[in-house]
């Protein structure tokens, strides 16, 4: 069945706030050559308290990503069954979060735009909720705004942690070296998973459908997730999933690139982002 029935640019902003503050602060605290359990336990707590001693009153947390979900020839079904919060294939998608007093995150800002750069959803807080509003059916959907840096910090040792646990039981592997803008690149790679199968309706509906992304064309029988992070900074830079069919051939899937990962003054924000309707 595909999900799509709540607004993209308010859960993924408010899910990824973390893992975003987390990447652009802690993993630069972990050394490539330092991955055993003491160093990296050391790190994540010094990476916890350089956020709350870096993201104060005042300052934003920046992130963008370009993004792309395969629909393929499945895009008539999920555009009907999307109904009020369809999501084109490929979109960018970029939020500003301010922090206020005591921490609080207290304005939010969050836009997906089509490759085009036509406005798809916005959400911006108001009081403390965040409205997210789609713009093609001028549907909207309120939820709190409760993500303080507190929050932000607890994610950052949370996410170290997973990787080098992951790394260090051999969950996931090095499989190649690369360069992005310079930057010397590692490529992980987690163990192939088994293609799902087609979901059938949910007890006390009717209708069929697809999960996204849309694979039901490709005959793959299983799917791999890879990682692309800076060798030096440990920073997420590309993840991307593949669909490979029984002949060994790949697809891709899923993909997320970052175009910005950052933690700004207030004078370097666009007058534009927090502006008063």
């Amino acid at each position: 069945m595909v999900l799509l029935t709540r607004p993209k640019v308010l859960l993924l902003a408010l899910a990824v706030v973390a893992m975003a503050a987390a990447s652009v602060l802690a993993l630069r605290s972990w050394p490539s050559d330092t991955l055993d359990a003491a160093s990296v336990l050391s790190k994540s707590r010094e990476a916890q308290q350089k956020i709350l001693d870096e993201a104060t009153d005042g300052k934003v947390f920046h992130f963008a990503t370009r993004e792309f979900r395969r629909h393929g020839p499945g895009d008539p079904l999920i555009r009907r069954m999307s109904e009020e919060w369809y999501m084109p294939e490929s979109y960018d998608h970029e939020f500003w979060a301010q922090v206020g007093p005591a921490g609080a995150i207290t304005r939010w800002h969050g836009v997906v735009t089509d490759r085009e750069g036509n406005l798809v959803q916005e959400a911006r807080d108001a009081g403390d909720m965040v409205v997210t509003r789609d713009v093609a059916s001028g549907a909207e959907e309120r939820l709190p705004l409760d993500v303080t840096v507190e929050d932000i910090a607890r994610n950052v040792g949370g996410g170290v942690r997973d990787l080098e646990e992951d790394m260090s039981s051999g969950a996931v592997t090095i499989v190649g070296y690369g360069n992005v803008d310079d930057k010397k690149t590692i490529v992980l790679e987690w163990p192939p998973e088994p293609e799902p199968p087609e979901p059938g309706p949910p007890p006390g509906s009717f209708g069929e459908g697809y999960s996204l992304p849309y694979t039901a064309d490709l005959g793959s029988v299983e799917r791999v997730q890879r990682l692309e992070i800076d060798a030096e900074t440990f920073l997420p830079l590309h993840q991307w999933w593949m669909a490979v069919d029984a002949d060994g051939d790949e697809y891709l899937i899923e993909e997320w690139t970052v175009v910005a990962n950052e933690i700004l003054d207030p004078a370097a924000v666009p007058a534009w982002v927090f502006e008063e309707r």
